[in-house]
């Protein structure tokens, strides 16, 4: 009786286990990153420490939105906040849209890895090559 007892237990408890995990990826969200389309802007702004840079030209937001872009980025780390914190060499970049508005993105580093944050959105990891290509715009 003891043991039928017991063994009905253990099931039950693998089962919600099985059902816990299950729950879990099934509610874990994933994160798309959203850029403007080109035809839309204005001009993009980016920002590094002192360094502020306004681009209107055509060809050089369509090659930072290309190098933001150059795959599709998603993530299931979560941005919680305006803007990323603990970071070294943070570029904010806001695209000024022709209407009206803008958005806002940080491309930065974090304990020797690079990342993108979409405030509110996501954090996509980046290469330090595309890191580079966005920060060039800055000097």
């Amino acid at each position: 009786m003891q043991r039928k007892f017991f063994i009905i237990l253990i099931i039950i408890l693998l089962m919600l286990m099985i059902l816990g995990i299950f729950y879990y990826f099934m509610n874990s969200r994933t994160y798309n990153l959203k850029l403007p389309q080109l035809e839309k802007l204005e001009s993009i702004s980016l920002e590094q420490d002192t360094n502020k840079k306004v681009i209107n030209d055509n060809e050089k937001m369509k090659d930072i939105i290309n190098i933001l872009n150059e795959r599709e980025r998603t993530s299931k780390e979560e941005s919680i906040q305006d803007s990323p914190v603990n970071t070294s060499n943070k570029v904010k970049i806001d695209f000024n849209f022709k209407e009206t508005g803008a958005s806002t993105l940080f491309v930065y580093e974090r304990n020797n890895k690079y990342y993108i944050e979409q405030p509110y959105n996501g954090i996509y990891r980046i290469s330090m090559d595309e890191y580079n290509s966005i920060e060039k715009y800055t000097k």
